[in-house]
C-alpha cells in the first residue's frame, strides 16, 4: 500500500485590489447562493454537477467531516462555523450577523441551475480565459438570484457555493479532476477588466467582490474516491473540511492580506496563521488565528512594549498579549505565546502516543472528534472549536520579525511575502532552518509549511541541533544564535530573548539589550544634546518635538522631565556656560532669514530655571563657545569655519575647501587631494603622535583619513558610505580610537577600529540621528536621538575625542592633543613598506614607509644586474608612529623588475626589507 499525501496549494487569486488599511470590526451580513450545473458525466470534474445529498464515496462513519446532504441547513452551519471562528479569533471584534445573513433558494434542497455546464468555467486546456470565466461564473449566479427575486443590496459579501469540490489541493499523483473550480476572491478589477465597469448591477445593488467556494472540500463524499484512495490504509484521514477555505475566502474580502506567494504557491508563514497553509490546521476544520500581526493590522489587539533588563510572564493567545520588540524605524519583533493543549496536558499528538498500541496510532480525524471538545450540528458539521489553536503542531513562543517597509510597498498588489529573501513577515524559526516555503526533499517528512520545531520553548532538540552550545541550559534568541536578532540588512539588534520556559499556559523570558542603556531606544525621547545642568560631571540631556526639556538619562522613568522652552525651529544649537553659581542654557534657533537667541539661567543652589531674555537676530546665524563666553558666527564666517578642524589653540589646522594644511594661523596652503571632493572634516589623532589627523567624507560617501602630512593611512578609503556627521574617540578601551558614522545605504550604525575595519554594525532608525559621544554612569557611550548605546567604561583620554558634528558641546572644532605616550609604541622599527601601483604602467609610482620611533630611513633600487637606478633617504624625529612616501618616476628606467633595499634605523636596531618593484609600458 503506498500511503497518500494530500498538500494544501495555492488558492488562485486574481488582480487584487488594494485596501484601506483600517479596524475590522462589526458583523457581516452574507448572502450565501447555492448554484449547481447542467447534469454531465465528464470525468475531468468531480460530481455529476448537483449538490451532494447523500453520501457516494467512502463511508467514514461518525468520523466523516461535512457529510451529505448538502442542503440549506448545511451551508447555514458552514456559516456558523466561519462565525465561531471569527468571533474566537477577534476576541469578539467581528464576526457574521447570523440572524440577517441568508442561504438562497429558500428551500432546503434547491439551488440555481446555471446554463454552462462546469468545466467551462475552469477550462483545463485554456488557462489564459480561466481567470475570465471564474469572474463570468460569479456574474452566472448573481443573476439566476436576482432573477429570482434575491435582493442583492441587503448584504455586505456574496459567497457563490457551487455544486462538486474545489481545485483547492494538489495530489501526489496526476490530478484525476483538472477542471474542478478553485475557490477564488472576485475583485473588482476583474469585473473592471471582464465587464467594463467597476461593479455588477443588479436593481439597486452594486456588487464589486465576492467569494467562490465548493460545497465542500472532502474528496472522500464522491463516488472518485474509491479510485482516488484504493491504495491509501486508512482513507478517512485524507478528508478535509470546508470551514478552513471559507476562512481564508472571508479574509480576503474583510481586506486581510495573504501570506504566501500567490503566484507560485510558496508558503511564507506555514501553518501558523490563516492567510496561509495554518488555513487547513486540523484538517480544515480548526484554522489556525491569524499571526500577530494580522490581527494588529485587523484591529481586534494591541501589542505592548516592554523595558529591556526584565522578565515577563506572557500568557497564551488572548487579547492584548503580544509583545512588540523594536529593532529599528522599520523592523520590529512580535512574541506570542501559542498553545495548541486540548487539555492542561495534552496536545491531539501526544494524546495519540498515549492511545498508541504497538507504535501503532489512533486515526487523526477519530482523536479530533473525540477530543478537542468541538460543538457539533446535528447535520454533522463542526460550527465551533473551544481552542483554534489546537491545530498547531506544538506550543510555544512564536517570533515573528516584522518589516514595515516591505509591507507598506507590497501590501496592496498582495505580495508582502512573494520574496523568501525580503519577507514583510517572517517567523524566526527555532530550528534555525528556516525553511518555510522552500522546496522539500523530504517527501513524508515535509516541513516546508512549518512543524513543532519552529517554536520556541526549552526542551526544543531541533533548536539545540542548530545551538549546541546551548545544550545544557534554556533556549535563547540572541546576537550569537541561529536564527539571531540581527535586522533585515545585516546590521545587530543586540536584543536578546532569554532563559525561554517550557510550552506552558503562561511562559517565562527574559529581555535584554547589551548595548543599549536601561529605558532606552525612547522614539520619544528625541534628544538633542547632552548637559551636565548643575556642573556636578554627571550628564543630563536636553530632548524634544516640540518643546525642549531637561531629562535623566539614569533616571528616566522616574525623575519628572523639565519642559522649559517653546521649539520654533529644527535647525537648532543648544549650549551651556558656567560660572560659580549660575549655568547657563543657550539655545540658537535659525529659520530662513532669520535667527531667534533665547538665554536661560539655572541657579545651582535653589535649582531653579529661569528665562533670562530672547533676541531675534535679522539674520542667520551660528554659535560657538570659545573659554566659556558664548558667540555667534555669521553664516558666511560659518561656511568656511565649518570646514576646518584645529588643534590646540588654533595654531595648526586642516580644511577641505582649499584641500590642504596649514600653519600659522591658516597662512600657507599646500595641495594633498585634487582627485576628491570632500564635505565633512572631522580631526582627531588616529595614530597616537599627538598631532593632528583628519577623518573626511566624500561626496559619494566614504571615508578617508589623512595624517598630519596629509598622507593617506593604510585602511581608507572605506568601500561601506556614510552620512554625517562622524563621531570619532576612543569608547572600546582599546587605547586606539573608533570612528562612528551612520550608513549612508541603510538603517545601521557602523563602527570602524582606527584601521578601518568594521567592529559593530549596529541596527539604527533612518531619522534616529547621531548626536554625539559621552560618559554616562561610568561608561562611553553613544548617542542618536532615541537611544543610548553604552560600551567599555569611561576613557579617560584628554582632547582626543570628536564627540560632536563640530568636535564638541561649544562647535569649537578643536582638537587637544595630549602628549606623546611612548608606552603604545611597538617594539617594531619598520611596521610596513611597499609600492603602489605595483606594476608599476604609467610612469609614476608611490613608495610608502611606515615606520615606528625611526631616526633615518635609507632606500636604494636596484636592477638585475645590480646596478643602482635610483635612491631615497631621509632623516626623521625619533618619535611616535611615521608615515612618509616619495614617488619613483619610473618614465627613465627600462621596463622589468627591480628591487628596493630599505633600511630603517633608530638608535637601537636597524630593520631592512627587500621590495619587488615590476615596471611595464
Amino acid at each position: 500500500m503506498s500511503i497518500l499525501i494530500l498538500f494544501f496549494r495555492s488558492l488562485i487569486l486574481f488582480c487584487l485590489c488594494s485596501f484601506a488599511k483600517s479596524e475590522i470590526i462589526g458583523d457581516l451580513k452574507v448572502c450565501a447562493i447555492r448554484v449547481s450545473f447542467p447534469e454531465d458525466s465528464a470525468l475531468s470534474t468531480t460530481g455529476n454537477g448537483s449538490f451532494l445529498t447523500e453520501n457516494l464515496g467512502l463511508d467514514c462513519g461518525v468520523y466523516t467531516i461535512d457529510p451529505a446532504p448538502h442542503d440549506k441547513q448545511y451551508f447555514e452551519s458552514q456559516i456558523k462555523a466561519v462565525d465561531s471562528y471569527f468571533r474566537s479569533v477577534s476576541y469578539g471584534n467581528f464576526g457574521i450577523n447570523i440572524e440577517e445573513s441568508s442561504v438562497y433558494p429558500s428551500d432546503q434542497n434547491s439551488s440555481y441551475t446555471l446554463e454552462n455546464s462546469m468545466n467551462f468555467y475552469n477550462p483545463y486546456d485554456s488557462q489564459e480565459i480561466q481567470e475570465e470565466r471564474l469572474t463570468i461564473l460569479f456574474n452566472d449566479g448573481l443573476s439566476a438570484a436576482f432573477s429570482n427575486g434575491v435582493d442583492l443590496k441587503n448584504y455586505d459579501l456574496v459567497v457563490i457555493f457551487h455544486a462538486g469540490i474545489g481545485q483547492d489541493f494538489s495530489l501526489p499523483f496526476l490530478d484525476p479532476t483538472p477542471e474542478d473550480i478553485p475557490s477564488t476572491f472576485i475583485d473588482q478589477k476583474m469585473i473592471e477588466e471582464y465587464y467594463g465597469l467597476s461593479y455588477l448591477s443588479f436593481g439597486e445593488s452594486q456588487i464589486s467582490k465576492g467569494i467562490i467556494l465548493p460545497e465542500t472540500q472532502n474528496h472522500l463524499l464522491f463516488d472518485i474516491a474509491e479510485n482516488m484512495f484504493s491504495d491509501a490504509s486508512n482513507p478517512c484521514e485524507y478528508q478535509y473540511g470546508l470551514t478552513g477555505t471559507f476562512s481564508l475566502m472571508v479574509g480576503f474580502a474583510i481586506g486581510l492580506p495573504p501570506l504566501w506567494n500567490i503566484e507560485t504557491g510558496a508558503s511564507g508563514i506555514g501553518v501558523f496563521g490563516l492567510m496561509d497553509q495554518g488555513s487547513n490546521n486540523g484538517r480544515g476544520i480548526i484554522p489556525a488565528p491569524p499571526d500577530a500581526w494580522t490581527r494588529i493590522f485587523a484591529g481586534w489587539e494591541s501589542p505592548f512594549v516592554s523595558q529591556y533588563s526584565s522578565t515577563l510572564s506572557l500568557p497564551s493567545r488572548s487579547k492584548n498579549n503580544i509583545l512588540k520588540i523594536p529593532i529599528n524605524d522599520n523592523e520590529y519583533f512580535l512574541i506570542e505565546n501559542r498553545n495548541n493543549k486540548v487539555d492542561s496536558k495534552f496536545s491531539l499528538d501526544s494524546i495519540r502516543v498515549l492511545m498508541s498500541v504497538n507504535d501503532e496510532y489512533p486515526p487523526y480525524i477519530e482523536v479530533l472528534f473525540d477530543s478537542i471538545g468541538s460543538v457539533k450540528h446535528q447535520n454533522g458539521v463542526i460550527t465551533s472549536i473551544p481552542n483554534y489553536d489546537v491545530g498547531l503542531p506544538a506550543s510555544g513562543l512564536l517570533i515573528w520579525h516584522i518589516d514595515e517597509e516591505t509591507i507598506s510597498s507590497k501590501i496592496d498588489d498582495y505580495s508582502i511575502n512573494s520574496n523568501l529573501e525580503n519577507l514583510g513577515i517572517n517567523l524566526e524559526e527555532a530550528d534555525g532552518a528556516q525553511d518555510i516555503g522552500y522546496s522539500s526533499i523530504f517527501l513524508f517528512n515535509d516541513i516546508s509549511s512549518g512543524y513543532f520545531g519552529d517554536l520556541w520553548f526549552n526542551g526544543n532538540l531541533q533548536y539545540v541541533l542548530a545551538n549546541p552550545d546551548y545544550k545544557e541550559s534554556k533556549p535563547s534568541f540572541s546576537n550569537n544564535s541561529i536564527p539571531s536578532t540581527a535586522s533585515n540588512d545585516g546590521s545587530k539588534s543586540y536584543i536578546t530573548i532569554d532563559n525561554i520556559s517550557a510550552a506552558k499556559d503562561t511562559m517565562q523570558f527574559d529581555i535584554s539589550n547589551s548595548i543599549t542603556l536601561d529605558g532606552f531606544p525612547d522614539p520619544n525621547a528625541h534628544i538633542k544634546t547632552v548637559i551636565d545642568i548643575n556642573n556636578d560631571g554627571v550628564v543630563e540631556y536636553i530632548g524634544g518635538l516640540d518643546s525642549l526639556y531637561i531629562g535623566n538619562f539614569l533616571l528616566k522613568d522616574s525623575v519628572p522631565k523639565i519642559f522649559f522652552h517653546k521649539i520654533i525651529s529644527d535647525d537648532i544649537d543648544i549650549g551651556i556656560t558656567y560660572d560659580t553659581e549660575i549655568s547657563k542654557i543657550h539655545i540658537l534657533e535659525r529659520n530662513i532669514n532669520t535667527s531667534q537667541y533665547t538665554e536661560y539661567s539655572y541657579n545651582l543652589n535653589n535649582q531653579t530655571l529661569i528665562l533670562e531674555h530672547e533676541t531675534t537676530i535679522d539674520s542667520v546665524v551660528f554659535s560657538i563657545i570659545v573659554n566659556n563666553i558664548y558667540n555667534f558666527k555669521s553664516k558666511s564666517d560659518w561656511e568656511v569655519y565649518s570646514n576646518r578642524v584645529f588643534s590646540n589653540s588654533n595654531s595648526f589646522g586642516i580644511d577641505i575647501t582649499n584641500a590642504g594644511i596649514q600653519s600659522d594661523n591658516f597662512g600657507e596652503t599646500f595641495t594633498a587631494w585634487n582627485e576628491y571632493s570632500f564635505t565633512y572634516i572631522a580631526g582627531i589623532d588616529i595614530d597616537l603622535d599627538s598631532r593632528l589627523d583628519v577623518i573626511l567624507l566624500d561626496e559619494e560617501g566614504r571615508l578617508h583619513a589623512y595624517n598630519h602630512n596629509l598622507i593617506a593611512l593604510s585602511g581608507f578609503p572605506t568601500t561601506k558610505t556614510f552620512t554625517s556627521p562622524i563621531l570619532v574617540g576612543n569608547i572600546l578601551e582599546d587605547n586606539y580610537v573608533e570612528i562612528i558614522g551612520k550608513s549612508k545605504d541603510s538603517t545601521s550604525i557602523i563602527i570602524l577600529n582606527n584601521k578601518g575595519d568594521e567592529l559593530f554594525n549596529l541596527s539604527s532608525g533612518k531619522q534616529d540621528d547621531l548626536i554625539c559621544l559621552s560618559n554616562i554612569d561610568d561608561k562611553n557611550t553613544l548617542i542618536t536621538e532615541s537611544t543610548v548605546y553604552t560600551f567599555d567604561s569611561k576613557t579617560n583620554e584628554s582632547g582626543n575625542f570628536w564627540s560632536f558634528p563640530h568636535g564638541n558641546q561649544n562647535n569649537e572644532r578643536v582638537i587637544f592633543l595630549a602628549p606623546n605616550d611612548t608606552t603604545l609604541l611597538d617594539d617594531k622599527v619598520l611596521i610596513r613598506s611597499y609600492i603602489y601601483p605595483n606594476p608599476i604602467k604609467d610612469g609614476f609610482g608611490t613608495i610608502r614607509v611606515e615606520s615606528n620611533n625611526a631616526k633615518s630611513i635609507n632606500l636604494k633600487i636596484f636592477d638585475l644586474m645590480g646596478v643602482e637606478v635610483a635612491a631615497f633617504n631621509k632623516d626623521l624625529t625619533e618619535c611616535c608612529l611615521q608615515i612618509n612616501e616619495w614617488v619613483l618616476d619610473a618614465s627613465r628606467l627600462e621596463p622589468g623588475i627591480f628591487f628596493g633595499y630599505l633600511t630603517v634605523s633608530n638608535k637601537e636596531k636597524n630593520s631592512t626589507k627587500i621590495l619587488k618593484i615590476a615596471i611595464m609600458r
